[in-house]
């Protein structure tokens, strides 16, 4: 986990910046911006956009009494695209628009579901089914009346 976090804080934000230093001199510095800028704007108006989709099917999948799960899984996606193309940056961008493409979607956010459960299951918890023995022992409601009749309280008067 360690790692992981080393290279999601550490390396990937250094391979951004060697990108857009290496874009910024091949197109100037301004035009770097811009881009950077425009593929910001886009991805997020493209997510919002998609993410209103992602509502409707999910009102339309429970108003036919269904569980949304593939559009539950959407919008994490979409979460994930709009937090990648909100961050500056070129790697991070595309991957971002990438995962705006529905079809491209759905597998990987099957994948990483996969991958999340399988992580799982090795740090404690498991798939394992567990029987419970229950031994009924008859009704256990109270036979005897309460010792005091029900109170009738009326209108206060001062």
């Amino acid at each position: 986990m360690f790692l992981f976090l080393f290279c999601v804080f550490v390396v990937f934000p250094l391979i951004e910046l060697g990108v857009v230093i290496a874009v910024a001199g091949w197109i100037g510095i301004v035009p770097t911006i811009a881009a950077l800028i425009a593929m910001s704007a886009i991805g997020v108006w493209l997510v919002k956009r998609e993410g209103l989709g992602v509502v409707r099917r999910t009102r339309e999948a429970m108003n036919r009494g269904e569980v949304p799960g593939g559009e539950m899984l959407d919008a994490a996606m979409l979460t994930i695209a709009g937090f990648l193309c909100f961050v500056p940056g070129f790697i991070s961008g595309t991957i971002g628009l990438l995962l705006l493409i529905g079809p491209l979607r759905r597998p990987v956010g099957r994948r990483i579901v996969r991958r999340w459960t399988r992580v799982g299951s090795f740090v404690g918890m498991s798939r394992r089914r567990s029987t419970v023995e229950v031994q009924w022992i008859g009704d256990v409601t109270p036979t005897t009346p309460p010792a005091t009749g029900p109170i009738e309280i009326g209108p206060v008067r001062d």
